[in-house]
């Protein structure tokens, strides 16, 4: 299944603009910006699952899948909710839209569900597949449609969004993935499909409860001098660890 996003309608709505108003431009720029990471790293964690189910050793990269679905994309569809759709849900225009992707959030986390219980490679290559393509068509419907629709309303998507630094960005506070929640098993496909959707410039940090030595050899073994490791935090419980894109 291709990772791209789908394209699902060449021109807005009636009433929607092509642009968006002054007070909304960065706002929007900044979701869009998030969604595209959103959908890179599900790229490759899925792409991840499918070639090691046809070699039938697909455990790792399946707990991986699952664990990124359930501690980063579900709970940024719920804060969504609260945060954004809620607004929409309050428009006539964009009622019916938001309960329709309201409803395809609820079908996500059901395939997310039905691949944490596959049991055989084509059932896991099924719902992975289906999981990223229900994904790649919302945040069209999200980009191409509420998000104009909402601007054209009225809507203060900051104010909104207040809060959500994961989507708004935060340049002095990098977002953290404690790896100490992953499964043991998929911990190290997690965050290989972080650093590999990182842009050049951009950074997160990971927080252990041991030095993550062997994961930074292993890492400048499969990209070499791509990465620059800085300890913000060095024991003797917890380390934080920034990892940034250098090239």
């Amino acid at each position: 299944m291709p990772a791209e996003m789908y394209q699902i309608s060449s021109t807005p709505p009636p009433g929607v603009p092509g642009r968006p108003t002054t007070a909304n431009e960065h706002v929007i720029a900044a979701i869009e910006r998030h969604h595209a990471m959103l959908a890179d790293e599900l790229g490759g964690l899925t792409a991840r699952v499918l070639d090691h189910a046809r070699a039938g050793d697909y455990e790792a990269s399946r707990a991986a899948l699952v664990t990124w679905f359930t501690l980063d994309l579900l709970p940024h569809a719920q804060a969504e909710e609260v945060a954004l759709y809620s607004a929409g849900a309050e428009l006539e225009a964009t009622r019916l839209l938001v309960a329709g992707m309201v409803a395809e959030h609820r079908a996500l986390a059901a395939l997310v569900a039905a691949l944490d219980a596959a049991a055989d490679p084509v059932s896991v290559t099924a719902a992975a597949a289906a999981a990223q393509a229900l994904f790649s068509v919302h945040l069209a419907k999200e980009n191409e449609l509420l998000l104009p629709a909402l601007d054209s309303a009225g809507v203060d998507l900051g104010a909104a969004l207040d809060g959500m630094r994961a989507i708004l960005g935060d340049d002095h506070e990098p977002d953290e993935l404690d790896v100490r929640t992953l499964p043991h098993g998929g911990r190290h496909e997690v965050i290989f499909g972080r650093l590999d959707s990182l842009a050049p410039g951009a950074s997160f940090t990971i927080v252990n409860d041991h030095d993550p030595l062997p994961l930074r050899y292993q890492t400048e073994a499969m990209w070499p001098d791509r990465f620059v490791w800085t300890y913000r935090q060095s024991g003797p419980e917890i380390w934080r660890v920034e990892i940034t894109c250098a090239a």
